[in-house]
């Protein structure tokens, strides 16, 4: 009997399993949020608590009891999220960085609306007071858990701290403008800025693998770099800015994991940097959004498929939350065929959304499994 964890790391491995992997809340990004959650829970007759992975997102942890009926392959290791806000009413904080979050009345997602560095000059920048990673989260019982599914041996353990980027949490600080500007023309600025950010995402991580890191087989860092239509900035741009960063990040999240591949997700038209990306350590790419410019499944598949593996792809623009059940199924199977029959787990592009119809989830999963 193949387990879960074998199915993975076999597809990982770029050998042909048994059938597709299948993962779902595993990450931050291939959850679902509160509303479709619930919406599913209902549908499937299920009464369980939800539990927030992240408010300003408004996604959820998903419980054992649906992973288990929807046969997927994966566990997510996490440490459990600490709220460090100050509440301006209900509908409004500011977070440990000080980005204040507002939501809109009837809306679904806390939006940013004050950026704390925004109009900062570099040596305001240098008096910032960074928050205290140690912080950020709670790792009671973290150990405990991942060692105990370890022992058990039948899943993929993905860890994943939550918040886990460099380039995008400092646009968040400084404002998405400013911080492109900053990068040409104030890099001395951007440089500093994102040194603060990496030392502080080294030591959250470092605070967590210390528990898990021998024990995970994929760890996962999020770090947007794309939009739907292109690159945000250009390459010579990024490997002259970020690169470095994200070089340094990698090299020391696989020495504190040192058997657990690397998964880097960023939405959109990423293709560009894919190159890059494989030489600084990424062994597993998502979401692969496919409605993005340049991200055909099969023309990824070809030109990358040696050195990468495909997390994803699901389309959640058109087909997940409009489609039909048999435009799902169709969907499952483009994905399949021309992402696997190896380096492929199979999920939806992104966290599933509000719209998207709890039919819809059951009968993405559901062909998934008949493929073989």
């Amino acid at each position: 009997m193949v387990t879960s964890r074998e199915r993975v790391m076999k597809s990982l491995n770029h050998k042909v399993p048994d059938r597709i992997p299948l993962d779902l809340g595993s990450t931050n990004c291939t959850t679902m949020t509160k509303k479709a959650y619930e919406n599913l829970l209902h549908y499937l007759g299920m009464q369980k608590e939800t539990q927030l992975m992240m408010e300003n997102f408004q996604i959820v942890f998903i419980d054992e009891e649906v992973l288990t009926m929807l046969a997927i392959d994966t566990r997510g290791i996490h440490p459990r999220p600490v709220a460090q806000k100050r509440e301006v009413d209900e509908r409004t904080y500011y977070n440990e960085f000080g980005i204040k979050y507002h939501m809109p009345e009837g809306g679904l997602y806390y939006d940013m609306v004050e950026h704390p560095l925004a109009s900062a000059s570099i040596e305001m920048l240098r008096d910032y007071p960074w928050p205290e990673p140690e912080k950020s989260m709670d790792l009671r019982g973290v150990r405990d858990r991942a060692l105990r599914l370890k022992e058990d041996g039948e899943y993929c353990l993905v860890g994943d701290m939550i918040d886990t980027g460099i380039f995008e949490p400092c646009w968040y600080l400084r404002g998405f403008e400013n911080f492109l500007v900053d990068l040409l023309s104030n890099p001395d600025f951007a440089s500093q800025l994102m040194e603060g950010m990496y030392q502080y995402q080294l030591k959250r991580y470092s605070l967590f693998l210390q528990e898990v890191g021998d024990l995970l087989d994929v760890l996962f860092v999020g770090d947007d770099l794309a939009t739907a239509e292109n690159v945000i900035m250009s390459p010579k741009t990024y490997r002259e800015m970020v690169k470095p960063f994200h070089k340094e990040y990698f090299k020391n999240l696989k020495q504190l994991a040192p058997h657990a591949k690397l998964l880097y997700h960023s939405c959109g038209s990423i293709a560009p940097f894919i190159p890059d990306l494989i030489e600084i350590g990424v062994d597993i790419l998502n979401p692969v959004q496919v409605s993005a410019q340049g991200m055909d499944t099969r023309e990824l598949k070809e030109k990358f498929g040696r050195e990468l593996s495909f997390w994803g792809a699901v389309d959640t623009t058109y087909v997940l939350p409009r489609g039909t059940q048999d435009e799902v199924r169709r969907e499952v199977r483009k994905r399949v065929q021309e992402l696997g029959p190896w380096g492929y787990v199979l999920c939806a592009v992104h966290d599933i959304q509000p719209d998207v119809p709890p039919e819809n989830v059951i009968a993405m999963y559901d062909e998934a499994r008949r493929i073989q």
